[in-house]
């Protein structure tokens, strides 16, 4: 058996993100009571700037067994704890979707880079993976019948059984607001006002359920031209998680030295678990907040699918 047990860490600078070069600094009088001399292009609204003070930090604790059996059975494991901080894309966005994707917009405050500094959101915490191949023992030369005559060999003989097993922790969202803290238009040129305030004492997972994944009353709105952003911070809370066991069974038959078939079936999520996306809103005061209305669908993750196959290779 080999076991391996690793750490991975690396810190990264001088990352390129967006910025609005014409964005205010923040204020309590509000976007748009501002005088012109507030805005250091006065004659432009926004200006996209392409800059580099995007920074974060990846540290990954990382198990992993590889085994295989003189019985036909060999599997691998491994387990990943991982701590992923950036403020690249650790600005909230209009919807949960970008909250789960790489891809973010401008940064909430170019003047404070560090406000965005949180969980990364697609970064799973937690990730438990397996995959393994077993010859079943029955046939010729096996454990079991292996005195069968020709024909019961081909018909029982050959199978193999493999499958995949996926068990990790959600993505991290952000929660936002559609008011305009800061005084300084956010929400007018990135379809929110940055993250929402949370509620101090308040379970985010409190009455958790499909219908209420995050819970509402966690979180405030904080009002605009306040002077600052919502004080939540980036990807403070977690996504729905993954539990996904995927099987195979193949039979191989050899018709002479050189024609041989391999036909069987593979079934993808086999106990049919329920895998929910993450919720397909979490800004504050809007309908469907925390409401999940779609499965997840990749690595198997999806609702039960069956194939048949079926190969020759000559």
């Amino acid at each position: 058996m080999g076991l391996r047990v690793s750490y991975d860490g690396n810190h990264s600078s001088n990352l390129g993100i967006h910025t609005n070069a014409n964005q205010p600094v923040n204020n309590t009088i509000g976007f748009n009571n501002l005088p012109l001399s507030a805005f250091p292009l006065p004659l432009w609204q926004y200006m996209a700037y392409n800059t580099n003070p995007g920074f974060g930090n990846y540290n990954a604790l990382t198990v992993s067994v590889k085994k295989r059996l003189t019985k036909g059975l060999q599997f691998q494991a491994s387990y990943i704890y991982a701590r992923n901080l950036s403020n690249v894309d650790g600005a909230a966005t209009s919807t949960a979707d970008a909250f789960a994707g790489e891809f973010g917009g401008n940064i909430s405050d170019p003047r404070h880079p560090g406000l965005d500094y949180g969980n990364v959101a697609f970064t799973r915490r937690n990730r438990f993976l397996t995959t393994f191949l077993y010859e079943l023992p029955f046939g010729k030369g096996k454990t079991l019948l292996s005195g069968a005559n020709g024909f019961v060999d081909r018909v029982i003989g050959g199978w193999e059984l493999s499958g995949v097993l996926l068990f990790q922790s959600g993505p991290f969202m952000s929660v936002s607001t559609l008011s305009d803290p800061c005084g300084c238009g956010y929400n007018a040129f990135q379809g929110t006002g940055g993250r929402a305030d949370t509620v101090k004492g308040v379970n985010p997972y409190a009455g958790q359920s499909i219908d209420q994944w995050i819970n509402p009353a966690a979180f405030a709105d904080p009002g605009s031209a306040i002077g600052r952003f919502g004080n939540a911070s980036a990807g403070d809370v977690v996504g729905p998680g993954t539990q996904a066991v995927s099987l195979s069974l193949i039979k191989s038959v050899n018709f002479n030295e050189r024609i041989r078939m391999r036909i069987g079936a593979q079934v993808a999520n086999v106990f049919n678990h329920p895998n929910f996306a993450p919720p397909g809103s979490l800004t504050v005061g809007v309908a469907g907040f925390g409401q999940i209305t779609s499965l997840q669908t990749a690595e198997g993750a999806g609702p039960r699918d069956i194939q048949l196959t079926a190969r020759i290779t000559f």
